[in-house]
């Protein structure tokens, strides 16, 4: 029996880590990058860690435009902005 290929469009289930519980997307973090504060909105969870949008304050800056406005951060290097 062949295995067929899984097609490009097909996502994978990832199993996300206990740390990364609370950082749902949509949810608005505070996290340090190059000694530099920003914030931004989590977009898509991973492993360990998770794909952040930067806010609108700081998508002017040489860091947010460098990185086409996203980042992927840690789950341990961010913390939630209630």
């Amino acid at each position: 029996m062949e295995r067929r290929k899984p097609r490009r469009n097909e996502e994978k289930k990832i199993e996300i880590s206990a740390k990364g519980k609370p950082f749902v997307p949509g949810t608005h973090v505070k996290f340090v990058y190059h000694r530099h504060h920003y914030k931004g909105t989590i977009e898509k969870q991973l492993r360990n860690s998770a794909i952040i949008i930067f806010d609108p304050e700081f998508e002017n800056t040489v860091t947010a435009i460098e990185l086409k406005q996203r980042i992927v951060i840690s789950y341990s290097k961010m913390q939630v902005i209630k």
